[in-house]
Protein backbone atom coordinates (compact mmCIF):
# COMPACT_ATOMS: atom_id res chain seq x y z
CA UNK A 1 0.00 0.00 0.00
CA UNK A 2 2.82 2.52 0.88
CA UNK A 3 4.70 2.00 -2.32
CA UNK A 4 1.26 2.16 -4.47
CA UNK A 5 0.99 5.55 -2.60
CA UNK A 6 3.79 6.93 -4.77
CA UNK A 7 2.41 5.91 -8.08
CA UNK A 8 3.00 8.52 -11.11
CA UNK A 9 -0.22 10.49 -12.37
CA UNK A 10 -2.69 9.63 -14.34
CA UNK A 11 -1.96 6.42 -12.48
CA UNK A 12 -3.29 7.97 -8.83
CA UNK A 13 -7.06 6.85 -8.22
CA UNK A 14 -8.72 6.61 -4.01
CA UNK A 15 -10.68 4.14 -3.61
CA UNK A 16 -12.25 2.95 -0.57
CA UNK A 17 -11.64 0.38 2.21
CA UNK A 18 -14.70 -2.06 2.92
CA UNK A 19 -15.61 -2.22 5.93
CA UNK A 20 -16.38 1.41 6.60
CA UNK A 21 -15.69 1.61 10.06
CA UNK A 22 -12.01 0.37 10.23
CA UNK A 23 -9.75 0.09 13.48
CA UNK A 24 -6.41 1.25 12.89
CA UNK A 25 -3.66 1.34 16.29
CA UNK A 26 -6.84 0.83 18.22
CA UNK A 27 -8.86 4.27 16.77
CA UNK A 28 -11.84 3.25 15.05
CA UNK A 29 -12.25 5.43 11.64
CA UNK A 30 -15.46 5.60 9.51
CA UNK A 31 -15.37 5.62 5.99
CA UNK A 32 -11.51 5.62 5.73
CA UNK A 33 -9.84 6.09 2.16
CA UNK A 34 -6.38 5.38 0.71
CA UNK A 35 -4.80 6.66 -2.16
CA UNK A 36 -3.34 3.72 -3.69
CA UNK A 37 -2.40 3.54 -7.37
CA UNK A 38 -4.39 2.46 -10.29
CA UNK A 39 -4.03 2.72 -14.07
CA UNK A 40 -6.43 3.05 -16.84
CA UNK A 41 -6.93 0.05 -19.24
CA UNK A 42 -8.51 -0.13 -21.87
CA UNK A 43 -10.22 -3.86 -23.96
CA UNK A 44 -9.78 -2.07 -27.72
CA UNK A 45 -12.37 -4.55 -29.33
CA UNK A 46 -15.42 -5.31 -27.66
CA UNK A 47 -17.96 -6.78 -29.63
CA UNK A 48 -21.60 -8.31 -29.20
CA UNK A 49 -24.33 -9.87 -31.45
CA UNK A 50 -24.43 -10.91 -35.22
CA UNK A 51 -22.18 -14.10 -34.06
CA UNK A 52 -20.26 -12.32 -31.68
CA UNK A 53 -19.59 -12.81 -27.41
CA UNK A 54 -17.47 -10.65 -25.21
CA UNK A 55 -16.26 -10.89 -21.27
CA UNK A 56 -14.03 -9.17 -19.40
CA UNK A 57 -12.38 -11.43 -16.54
CA UNK A 58 -11.45 -9.20 -12.84
CA UNK A 59 -9.77 -10.53 -9.55
CA UNK A 60 -9.01 -8.86 -6.69
CA UNK A 61 -5.58 -9.67 -5.73
CA UNK A 62 -5.66 -7.94 -2.29
CA UNK A 63 -6.68 -8.26 0.86
CA UNK A 64 -9.35 -5.26 0.92
CA UNK A 65 -12.71 -4.76 -1.16
CA UNK A 66 -12.23 -1.81 -4.15
CA UNK A 67 -14.82 -0.18 -6.28
CA UNK A 68 -13.70 1.15 -9.66
CA UNK A 69 -15.72 2.39 -12.76
CA UNK A 70 -15.70 0.52 -16.37
CA UNK A 71 -16.77 2.46 -19.37
CA UNK A 72 -17.98 1.39 -23.09
CA UNK A 73 -17.45 3.15 -25.98
CA UNK A 74 -18.90 2.46 -29.74
CA UNK A 75 -16.36 3.36 -32.31
CA UNK A 76 -18.17 6.85 -33.03
CA UNK A 77 -16.63 7.79 -29.16
CA UNK A 78 -19.80 8.09 -27.87
CA UNK A 79 -21.08 6.17 -24.71
CA UNK A 80 -21.65 2.41 -25.45
CA UNK A 81 -24.70 1.20 -23.89
CA UNK A 82 -24.48 -2.59 -23.42
CA UNK A 83 -27.77 -4.43 -22.16
CA UNK A 84 -26.31 -6.81 -19.81
CA UNK A 85 -24.91 -4.11 -18.27
CA UNK A 86 -27.95 -1.81 -18.26
CA UNK A 87 -25.95 1.15 -19.68
CA UNK A 88 -23.03 2.56 -20.84
CA UNK A 89 -21.56 2.25 -17.88
CA UNK A 90 -21.15 0.62 -14.28
CA UNK A 91 -19.11 0.54 -10.96
CA UNK A 92 -17.61 -3.01 -10.16
CA UNK A 93 -16.67 -3.90 -6.10
CA UNK A 94 -14.49 -6.97 -5.82
CA UNK A 95 -14.51 -8.34 -2.37
CA UNK A 96 -11.08 -9.30 -0.82
CA UNK A 97 -9.95 -12.00 -3.70
CA UNK A 98 -12.92 -11.21 -5.60
CA UNK A 99 -13.30 -12.70 -9.30
CA UNK A 100 -16.11 -10.94 -11.27
CA UNK A 101 -16.99 -11.18 -15.02
CA UNK A 102 -18.56 -9.10 -17.46
CA UNK A 103 -20.04 -10.37 -20.08
CA UNK A 104 -22.16 -9.05 -23.39
CA UNK A 105 -24.17 -12.21 -24.95
CA UNK A 106 -24.39 -12.59 -28.83
CA UNK A 107 -27.56 -11.33 -29.20
CA UNK A 108 -29.19 -9.16 -32.53
CA UNK A 109 -26.70 -7.38 -34.78
CA UNK A 110 -23.37 -6.53 -34.36
CA UNK A 111 -22.81 -4.03 -32.13
CA UNK A 112 -18.37 -2.95 -31.48
CA UNK A 113 -16.71 -0.61 -29.47
CA UNK A 114 -14.00 -0.79 -26.40
CA UNK A 115 -14.08 -0.83 -23.16
CA UNK A 116 -12.20 1.48 -20.49
CA UNK A 117 -11.63 0.34 -16.94
CA UNK A 118 -9.70 2.20 -14.35
CA UNK A 119 -7.99 -0.84 -12.73
CA UNK A 120 -6.42 -0.56 -9.41
CA UNK A 121 -3.21 -1.83 -8.22
CA UNK A 122 -3.78 -5.54 -7.61
CA UNK A 123 -6.76 -6.00 -9.15
CA UNK A 124 -6.16 -8.09 -12.82
CA UNK A 125 -7.81 -9.34 -15.69
CA UNK A 126 -8.37 -10.66 -19.32
CA UNK A 127 -10.97 -10.25 -21.99
CA UNK A 128 -12.38 -12.83 -24.10
CA UNK A 129 -14.37 -12.71 -27.72
CA UNK A 130 -15.93 -15.89 -28.93
CA UNK A 131 -17.16 -15.99 -32.74
CA UNK A 132 -19.60 -18.26 -33.48
CA UNK A 133 -20.32 -19.04 -36.89
CA UNK A 134 -23.22 -21.99 -38.15
CA UNK A 135 -21.60 -25.39 -38.78
CA UNK A 136 -18.55 -24.28 -37.54
CA UNK A 137 -17.22 -24.74 -34.14
CA UNK A 138 -17.30 -21.78 -31.74
CA UNK A 139 -13.67 -19.90 -31.52
CA UNK A 140 -12.18 -17.98 -28.84
CA UNK A 141 -9.06 -15.78 -28.28
CA UNK A 142 -7.68 -14.19 -25.24
CA UNK A 143 -7.36 -10.26 -25.24
CA UNK A 144 -4.71 -8.50 -23.20
CA UNK A 145 -6.03 -5.35 -21.82
CA UNK A 146 -4.03 -2.45 -22.96
CA UNK A 147 -2.91 0.35 -20.63
CA UNK A 148 -4.00 3.54 -21.65
CA UNK A 149 -1.91 6.69 -21.92
CA UNK A 150 0.75 5.69 -24.25
CA UNK A 151 1.16 7.13 -27.49
CA UNK A 152 2.79 4.57 -29.35
CA UNK A 153 1.94 0.84 -29.86
CA UNK A 154 4.09 -2.00 -31.81
CA UNK A 155 2.92 -5.53 -32.44
CA UNK A 156 4.37 -8.43 -34.79
CA UNK A 157 2.84 -9.71 -37.71
CA UNK A 158 2.66 -12.84 -39.65
CA UNK A 159 0.99 -12.55 -43.14
CA UNK A 160 3.34 -15.57 -45.09
CA UNK A 161 -0.29 -18.04 -44.72
CA UNK A 162 -2.08 -15.87 -42.51
CA UNK A 163 -4.50 -12.63 -41.95
CA UNK A 164 -3.31 -9.84 -39.64
CA UNK A 165 -6.77 -7.63 -37.98
CA UNK A 166 -6.32 -4.48 -35.92
CA UNK A 167 -8.43 -2.47 -33.52
CA UNK A 168 -7.18 0.99 -33.07
CA UNK A 169 -8.48 2.56 -29.62
CA UNK A 170 -8.43 6.74 -29.52
CA UNK A 171 -8.40 7.13 -25.62
CA UNK A 172 -8.03 10.82 -25.43
CA UNK A 173 -10.60 13.46 -25.31
CA UNK A 174 -9.31 15.04 -29.02
CA UNK A 175 -9.71 13.79 -32.25
CA UNK A 176 -6.40 12.05 -33.46
CA UNK A 177 -4.81 10.59 -36.20
CA UNK A 178 -2.98 7.49 -35.70
CA UNK A 179 0.46 6.63 -38.13
CA UNK A 180 1.51 3.42 -38.79
CA UNK A 181 4.44 1.76 -40.14
CA UNK A 182 5.11 -1.51 -41.45
CA UNK A 183 8.78 -2.89 -41.64
CA UNK A 184 9.40 -6.62 -43.02
CA UNK A 185 11.61 -9.00 -41.39
CA UNK A 186 15.13 -7.63 -41.84
CA UNK A 187 13.93 -4.41 -40.92
CA UNK A 188 13.43 -2.68 -44.50
CA UNK A 189 10.20 -0.24 -44.85
CA UNK A 190 6.94 -2.15 -46.28
CA UNK A 191 3.71 1.02 -46.43
CA UNK A 192 3.10 3.54 -44.04
CA UNK A 193 -0.96 4.38 -43.73
CA UNK A 194 -3.25 6.17 -41.76
CA UNK A 195 -6.22 6.50 -39.72
CA UNK A 196 -8.28 9.20 -38.12
CA UNK A 197 -10.56 9.12 -35.29
CA UNK A 198 -12.97 11.09 -33.21
CA UNK A 199 -11.92 11.74 -29.35
CA UNK A 200 -12.56 8.53 -27.47
CA UNK A 201 -13.37 6.71 -31.03
CA UNK A 202 -12.08 3.03 -32.35
CA UNK A 203 -11.45 1.79 -35.78
CA UNK A 204 -10.91 -2.10 -36.59
CA UNK A 205 -9.81 -3.47 -40.03
CA UNK A 206 -8.05 -5.84 -41.49
CA UNK A 207 -4.06 -4.87 -41.64
CA UNK A 208 -3.60 -5.26 -45.53
CA UNK A 209 -6.48 -3.54 -46.70
CA UNK A 210 -5.59 -0.20 -45.75
CA UNK A 211 -4.25 2.42 -48.01
CA UNK A 212 -0.18 1.77 -48.70
CA UNK A 213 -0.12 -1.92 -46.58
CA UNK A 214 -1.34 -3.87 -49.35
CA UNK A 215 2.99 -5.07 -49.44
CA UNK A 216 2.71 -6.64 -46.50
CA UNK A 217 1.17 -9.60 -48.12
CA UNK A 218 3.70 -13.01 -47.77
CA UNK A 219 5.29 -11.43 -45.68
CA UNK A 220 5.85 -10.85 -42.15
CA UNK A 221 7.74 -8.24 -39.27
CA UNK A 222 6.34 -5.50 -37.20
CA UNK A 223 3.75 -2.60 -37.18
CA UNK A 224 4.55 0.74 -35.14
CA UNK A 225 1.09 3.16 -34.46
CA UNK A 226 2.04 6.40 -33.11
CA UNK A 227 -0.42 9.30 -31.95
CA UNK A 228 0.67 11.79 -34.17
CA UNK A 229 -0.67 14.60 -31.39
CA UNK A 230 0.80 13.11 -28.81
CA UNK A 231 -2.44 11.56 -27.78
CA UNK A 232 -3.30 8.16 -26.38
CA UNK A 233 -3.62 5.02 -28.53
CA UNK A 234 -4.55 0.97 -27.88
CA UNK A 235 -3.99 -1.56 -29.67
CA UNK A 236 -5.14 -5.14 -30.16
CA UNK A 237 -3.57 -7.04 -33.28
CA UNK A 238 -5.87 -10.56 -34.33
CA UNK A 239 -4.41 -13.24 -36.40
CA UNK A 240 -6.67 -15.21 -38.48
CA UNK A 241 -5.96 -18.77 -39.57
CA UNK A 242 -8.94 -19.92 -41.58
CA UNK A 243 -11.58 -20.74 -38.85
CA UNK A 244 -9.33 -19.71 -36.11
CA UNK A 245 -8.40 -16.19 -34.55
CA UNK A 246 -6.27 -15.68 -32.13
CA UNK A 247 -4.77 -12.43 -30.07
CA UNK A 248 -1.26 -10.63 -30.93
CA UNK A 249 0.04 -8.99 -27.99
CA UNK A 250 0.79 -5.38 -28.71
CA UNK A 251 4.25 -3.44 -26.76
CA UNK A 252 2.91 0.45 -25.72
CA UNK A 253 5.55 2.69 -25.26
Amino acid sequence: LHQGMHAEPPCAVTLSLDPATFSFFGTTVTGLQFAISGCQYVMPQFAFGGGWYSAVYLTNTNSFSVSFPVAFFADAGTPLSVPSVGGSSTTVTLAPRGTTIIEAPNTGGLIQGYVSILLPTGVVGYGIFRSSTPGIADQEAVVPLSLAGTSTATLIWDDTSYITAIAIANTSNIAETIAITLLDNSGAFVGSSSVSLQPNGKTEAVLRTLPGLAGMVGKRGSASFTAASGGSVAVLGLRVNGSAITSIPVAAQ
